[in-house]
């Protein structure tokens, strides 16, 4: 025990001269203006990422600068730079030293042209039959741009994708050369390729499945056996079946020769998600107080991903009772049947509303863009304490037409969406009595910089109900404006017509026609934290059209935006410009100074 403690202190002695003697030091890196082959310099550097554990003595620096020098020229050359030269200088001051390294780049290096051969390296190809012809501007390599390295690899892993779009997945790069002219500055590529065996698609095995049923998966293959490979076919099969959300991850990969009779098998690896889910949130809001919400989902009935889920959400002014069960691919692909039932309550300014729903519909996706739906529904609505009370039997017809070209659901900063609503609506207590209620609703994207950090925003929605008078139409039917979603600031769904004379003065009557605009700067400050002024305006008429020379309502605010994992969470605060003082009582406003609202996701 002894010897050891003594060796101990002998080895702790004999490191305090490395730890007392230490050199800090700087390095500063001159010569070269390419900001991303400086970061690539520094995060390849020794001097860089040991700066931390610096060297005993000045000859110790100057050997590791050296060290350094061989593989920065390497990263150099990556980016092109192949007449660089790198001059390193240490010098000391007092109890640290300063590193230089004096980068003289030269020229950065073009492209001059991509060549690809056969796999004897012999005959240079334009095309592989059936693939069409590869060119290098088709991988991503453009005449007379940098001749990076990255950009040079990425067109051989491009190369390869594309043959395996069109038969050849088991196609390799057998040889590659790079030629550098020195005299002309150029460099030039090429590759030597195998393409392999003509494939075609062979029998799916699956591995993973514990619950949901083989055929559920066999329905969602892009492909059909014998069919020739098409590795765009792969990856939409991959995008499917993670779609379904019964899968926390989904592998798809082949083996690597042909099968007897020519095709090759498919091999399909799942993890299943849970399918059983329980969820419960409590929540306070300005206009709904305290409340809270709880709901039950089975997301695999019967194995084949049908959806049964029940929901109950409540607050101080309403509460809404739902059951709703829901059948994916319903007699095609990408067509889902929805059923559900739903009873609420809603006692609000304008009303107290009792509503018993019983819906259907089936709903489509055309494509990753277009998407429509078409349903029928019977609605009974029992409207009280309201400028217009009565009892209504409904039977309608709605659907939808959507069209989205936007990059994201919860956050999209670039292109456009076009949403059309209709529901005819029949009333089935009064034969004469039919009307249609209509939404066209549009929002742009524009990004104003490169990064995404600031886009303008802009929704515009036009409304009408055309067939029947306002008092025939129910009053949560009628348009209302004041919301999370429009016209923010204003007293929740109290922004149309008003009463004038007792009794229910200054309740609302709904208008049947409406138009709302709403302009929002979405300012990205760092990568978690976002800033958005907004301006919202719109009118609400009792007219069938809406009127551009009615009385317009404006509210401006700014929200703050924190970006999650899952997506943005929204904190609006908004103030009305308007503020409507109630009819026999002038110093009395219906508004607030100001509304405070939260969400999950942008406003549009």
């Amino acid at each position: 025990m002894q010897k050891a403690m003594k060796c101990v202190r002998f080895i702790s002695f004999a490191l305090l001269p490395f730890i007392a003697f230490a050199l800090d030091y700087e390095v500063h890196f001159v010569g070269l203006d390419d900001a991303k082959a400086l970061k690539a310099l520094k995060d390849a550097s020794d001097l860089v990422s040991l700066q931390d554990r610096p060297p005993a003595s000045i000859n110790a620096l100057r050997y590791r600068m050296q060290s350094d020098i061989p593989r920065l020229l390497q990263v150099l050359r990556a980016y092109a730079y192949y007449d660089a030269v790198i001059i390193g200088r240490v010098t000391r001051q007092q109890e640290s030293a300063q590193v230089e390294l004096e980068i003289r780049p030269g020229v950065q290096y073009t492209l001059s042209e991509y060549e690809i051969f056969h796999g004897d390296c012999e005959e240079k190809i334009s095309a592989i039959p059936p693939c069409p012809p590869i060119s290098g501007n088709d991988l991503g390599l453009r005449v007379g741009a940098a001749a990076l390295s990255v950009d040079i690899v990425n067109a051989e892993l491009s190369l390869l994708n594309a043959l395996a779009r069109c038969g050849h997945p088991l196609a390799y790069i057998d040889k590659r050369k790079v030629e550098v002219d020195m005299s002309e500055k150029t460099v030039k590529p090429a590759v030597c390729i195998q393409e392999g065996p003509l494939a075609h698609f062979g029998p799916s095995i699956f591995f993973g499945l514990k619950e949901v049923h083989p055929r559920y998966i066999e329905r969602r293959l892009a492909w059909k056996e014998g069919e020739m490979y098409n590795a765009s076919l792969v990856e939409e099969t991959q995008r499917r079946i993670l779609k379904s959300n019964l899968f926390s991850s989904v592998l798809l990969n082949h083996g690597d020769q042909l099968d007897p009779i020519g095709e090759l098998p498919m091999k399909i690896r799942l993890t299943e998600a849970k399918h059983r889910s329980v969820n419960t949130s409590l929540f306070f809001g300005t206009v709904d107080g305290p409340g809270g919400s709880a709901g039950w989902t089975h997301r695999n009935m019967r194995g084949m991903g049908e959806i049964f889920s029940a929901y109950l959400e409540w607050s101080m002014l309403y509460w809404v009772g739902s059951v709703a069960y829901t059948k994916p691919d319903f007699l095609r692909l990408d067509q889902t049947y929805k059923g559900w039932a739903e009873v609420s309550r809603e006692d609000i300014n304008p009303y107290l509303a009792y509503t018993y729903v019983a819906a259907q519909r089936i709903e489509r996706m055309y494509d990753r863009k277009k998407s429509g739906s078409i349903g029928l529904e019977f609605e009974y609505i029992d409207v009280q304490s309201s400028a217009n009370n009565g009892q209504y039997l409904l039977m309608g017809i709605p659907f939808l037409l959507k069209y989205n070209a936007t990059d994201s659901d919860l956050d999209p900063t670039k292109n456009f969406s076009i949403v059309y609503q209709a529901v005819p609506y029949q009333s089935l207590f009064h034969a004469s009595q039919h009307f249609v209620k209509q939404r066209l609703t549009g929002c742009f994207y524009q990004p104003l910089d490169a990064s995404n950090f600031c886009v303008l925003a802009l929704r515009t929605q036009f409304g009408s109900i055309a067939g029947a008078r306002r008092e025939d139409v129910p009053l949560p039917i009628l348009f209302l404006g004041g919301s999370l979603d429009d016209l923010r600031g204003y007293k929740y769904k109290t922004v149309s017509p008003r009463k004038t004379t007792a009794p229910d003065r200054n309740k609302p009557l709904g208008g049947r026609s409406a138009i709302y605009i709403s302009v929002e700067p979405r300012f990205r400050v760092t990568e978690t934290i976002g800033i958005v002024p907004f301006f919202d305006m719109g009118t609400v008429t009792e007219s069938e059209l809406p009127q551009v020379h009615a009385k317009w309502f404006k509210s401006v605010g700014a929200g703050l935006r924190y970006f999650a994992f899952f997506g943005p969470l929204r904190f609006d605060l908004a103030f009305p410009l308007d503020r409507r003082k109630k009819f026999g009582h002038n110093n009395t406003y219906i508004d607030p100074i100001l509304q405070f609202y939260a969400s999950v996701g942008q406003t549009f």
